[in-house]
Order: structure tokens, then C-alpha cells, then sequence
């Protein structure tokens, strides 16, 4: 209990309220001793595995790297199987023997090259002492957790105690109602109701839904609907257990197909032009191209070195843009991914990459980063926009193509005339930051929405917001 009170304080600032700074350092270097020894105790290496201690640290801090087709030193660690079977350095696990352990020598310090790389968060000292006593007990197995057995019974209502965190918005084809990304579920609100409801309001009025479309999947990252309307594409998953697609009928509120992949969340979700096939990307590094009619995966394409935040299909649906954690933008061939170039390769992640609508080109922004157009059938750069005042990661544009919005960590949103790149609008936001954004089928409204979990209604005529709304009736504690 001590070595934790410590801890609290040091990270809190120390001192405040029972300790005075020069009290605590004291204190906390006077049983550092026992806070070591007290941890290297509970943890029992006799009881260590696998799949229930070492795999949560693994897929957190290794897989974004050491998975897939080509993973990184062409060594994987997504099995037990592929980690035993070691790297072309030789065994990476001698079982019983920590010291002898090329993995364990490498995340400790005490060989080179240093694993994570220093650029990477390191893992932290009860990771690597979790891992040390796996293999000191004999890196055992254990036994793996229970696979899940989706949509085995109606999901239940989603009860929420504060706004959800929203990183996806989408209207529907007539623009009057808009989709939003809520938990494990799509809320579904129409805009109208939700300025008159919302109107007058000092603190943003919490509204119930219209319509709810349940599914399993913890988080929802993004939307998209096929052409004509009628299909919804939803793409999230649960965080180190499963990535997920589902196929909902909008007018119907029925979900028509699901389909789990990998062992984390998707980002990004596509529908090709024709409507006929999807592009699915996230955290294994790879896009996924799959029919709609069967959710049958037709081919995988791993061209990037880390997480895929975004990826979308050419106007003309001939290719495919990605990018990435990795600070790159690639275009491959959408009719079986084979790479074709690297259009750009930044000093941060690119976090969007968005088709305007009705032309061959597509817009790519991200952190430090100016944003930019590229020709998709030429790959070539094209107009520059203005530095932005903190990392985007929203961006869209008006149905008809002409306006582009940005937003992100800054508490600015900025609208654009699409064809000379010129500000038309900067509108001052307290939301905080903005995860999502969408315009109205007319492009004179913009809703926008994130961490804060409220929905905000701007009229862009008149450059101001019209109305910010929670979309969820929250449940408070006691009640």
C-alpha cells in the first residue's frame, strides 16, 4: 500500500495534502528496497502463461510491428507457435532461461538493437518483469481465452453515464439524418429535430435517438454508405480482441452481414464507386478488400510498416489510397493491391485520407504536416493548403465536392474553397477535439463531434454554430 500511496503522489505533483516534496523523496527512496522486492514477489513465475499474462502485452505494444505477412525482422509474434519458433538472430525464448533469451535481453537493454525502438513508448519495467518471469517459469501456454460467440443473442441497450466519445459521422443519402459512431452501436438522429430540440439551450441538451443499430463491436471508427443509399458500412472492433465489418440495411435497421478479422480495431472503411466491393484497413498494417454481397475477402495488401488510419477507393475505383502511423501516403492498384508508389513520406503520422467527390483527386492531411492534393491517375502533388493549427483529424468534403472541412486538436474549424485551396470560414470551437465531421447534402451546415461527445450544428452561411447536443439520454449515477 505504500510503495502504491508513493507512486500516486510523485505522479500527482507530491506533497500535497500530507507530505511535503522533500518528505516524500525521503520517504519514497527509504522503501524503494521493499517496493522492488514486494513486486518481484507477487510476481509467481509457477503461474505465468501466454495467453494470460504476456499475449495483452504483446498485441498492446509489439504486434503493430512483429505481425502480419512481412512482419518486422521477419519475425511474428502473433502465436506462441511463431514466438518459440524464433527470428533469422537465432532462438528468441530459451524456456527456464531469461538471460539466454534474445527477446529478453533485447527489451531489457542488455542487447542491441533495443526492442521497442527508442522512438517507440518503451514497455514499462512490470512488463518486462512480467515477461522475464514467463520464461524463467517455462513459457507456458496456458490456456487460450474462450473465442466469442457473435450475435449469439440480441446486443442489449447501451446505458451511458456520460456522452460517448464520437470519432464517426455520416448523413444518409437525403441529408435530412446523420449516423454517429456511439458504443458498441450507430445512433441515428435527424438534424432538424436536433437544432429545434437543442435550440436555446445553456448546456447541450441530451436527445434520445431515432433509431439504434445495435452490434458487439466496442468501438465504431468509421462509416460508410455504398452508392444509392441503402447499405451502411460500420468498421470498429473490440481493442485486442477482434476487428470488426458490419453491413446494416438503413431503411430496414437490420443488420445484413458481419465479418471478424485479426485480433484488434479497424480504422477505415470504403466502398468502391460500382458499390460492389468494400476496403477495410486498421491496426495489422494491411487493406482489406472484400465483396459486399458475401464479405468473402478477395486479396490482402500489407504496404505500410504500422497502423493504417485511412484508406479509400479512387473515384474512377481503379486505385487504392492509404496511409498511415507510419508517415506515408500509398497508392496501390484497387483491382488486386499491388503497390504502386509512395506519393509522400512526413515527419508524423498521416491520420485522413479523403476522395473528393466527382474528381480524380484525393486530399491527405495528418500532424505537421501542410495538407495536400494528389491526381490519382497521374500520382502527382498538386495544391497545397495552409498549415493548420494543431493535428487534424477530421476532414471531409461537401457532397458536391466544392468545400473541404478541417479539424482536429485545435479549437478552430476551418472551411475551404476546394478548387483555389482559399479559406472561406474559421469557425471557433470549444468542443475540444474533434474527432469527425460531416456536411449536409446542401453544404450549408457542417455537424462535427469527438472527445466531448456532444454533436455541433454550424450554419456556414452565417459562420456560427447553430446548436451542440449530447445524442444520447445519459444515465446518472443513483438514478
Amino acid at each position: 500500500m505504500i510503495c502504491s500511496a508513493v507512486r500516486l503522489e510523485l505522479r500527482s505533483g507530491g506533497g500535497r495534502g500530507f507530505l511535503s516534496s522533500l518528505g516524500l523523496l525521503v520517504l519514497a527512496m527509504s522503501v524503494g528496497g521493499t517496493c522492488a522486492l514486494a513486486e518481484e514477489a507477487a510476481i509467481d513465475s509457477s503461474r505465468m502463461t501466454f495467453h494470460g499474462d504476456v499475449a495483452p502485452i504483446f498485441k498492446r505494444s509489439c504486434l503493430g510491428c512483429h505481425s502480419g505477412r512481412k512482419p518486422k525482422g521477419k519475425y511474428s509474434m502473433e502465436s506462441l507457435g511463431k514466438l518459440l519458433a524464433g527470428s533469422g538472430r537465432g532462438r528468441t525464448i530459451v524456456p527456464g532461461k531469461p538471460t539466454e533469451s534474445l527477446l529478453f535481453r533485447m527489451i531489457s537493454g542488455k542487447q542491441k538493437p533495443l526492442m521497442p525502438p527508442r522512438k517507440a513508448e518503451p514497455l514499462s519495467e512490470k512488463d518486462i518483469r512480467m515477461i522475464e518471469a514467463w520464461i524463467k517459469g517455462g513459457a507456458r501456454a496456458g490456456t487460450p481465452p474462450a473465442g466469442p460467440e457473435p450475435y449469439s443473442r440480441p446486443p442489449a441497450a447501451q446505458v451511458y453515464p456520460r456522452p460517448p466519445v464520437i470519432t464517426a459521422l455520416l448523413f444518409d443519402s437525403s441529408g435530412e439524418n446523420i449516423f454517429i459512431g456511439g458504443y458498441r452501436e450507430v445512433l441515428v438522429h435527424g438534424v432538424e429535430n436536433l437544432v429545434s430540440r437543442g435550440s436555446g439551450k445553456k448546456e447541450p441538451a441530451a436527445i434520445q435517438p431515432l433509431r439504434r443499430f445495435r452490434g458487439e463491436a466496442e468501438r465504431i471508427h468509421a462509416l460508410a454508405l455504398a452508392p444509392g443509399g441503402r447499405i451502411l458500412a460500420v468498421a470498429g472492433g473490440s481493442p485486442a480482441r477482434f476487428g470488426e465489418l458490419q453491413l446494416w440495411d438503413v431503411k430496414e435497421s437490420r443488420m445484413l452481414r458481419f465479418k471478424r478479422m485479426g485480433g484488434d480495431v479497424f480504422y477505415s472503411v470504403d466502398f468502391s464507386p460500382d458499390g460492389s466491393r468494400l476496403v477495410l484497413a486498421g491496426t495489422d498494417r494491411s487493406l482489406h478488400v472484400l465483396g459486399v454481397e458475401d464479405l468473402e475477402l478477395q486479396y490482402s495488401s500489407q504496404l505500410h510498416s504500422d497502423w493504417v488510419l485511412g484508406a479509400v477507393f479512387s473515384s474512377d475505383g481503379k486505385r487504392l489510397f492509404s496511409c498511415g502511423r507510419d508517415r506515408t501516403i500509398r497508392a496501390a492498384a484497387a483491382e488486386d493491391g499491388g503497390f504502386l508508389k509512395t506519393l509522400g513520406t512526413f515527419d508524423q503520422a498521416v491520420t485522413r485520407v479523403v476522395t473528393r467527390p466527382g474528381s480524380s483527386q484525393v486530399l491527405v492531411a495528418g500532424e505537421k504536416m501542410e495538407p495536400r492534393i494528389y491526381d490519382a491517375t497521374s500520382l502527382v502533388e498538386g495544391t497545397k493548403f495552409e498549415k493548420q493549427p494543431g493535428l487534424i483529424f477530421a476532414a471531409g468534403y461537401s457532397v458536391d465536392g466544392t468545400k473541404l472541412a478541417l479539424a482536429g486538436s485545435a479549437k478552430e474549424l476551418r472551411v475551404y474553397d476546394a478548387d483555389s485551396g482559399q479559406r472561406i470560414a474559421g469557425l471557433r470551437s470549444e468542443q475540444g477535439w474533434i474527432y469527425a465531421l460531416a456536411f449536409n447534402a446542401a453544404g450549408d451546415r457542417l455537424v462535427t463531434a469527438g472527445y466531448e461527445g456532444t454533436l455541433c450544428v454550424w450554419d456556414l452561411d452565417k459562420g456560427k454554430s447553430l446548436v451542440e447536443v449530447v445524442p444520447v439520454i445519459l444515465k446518472r449515477a443513483g438514478k
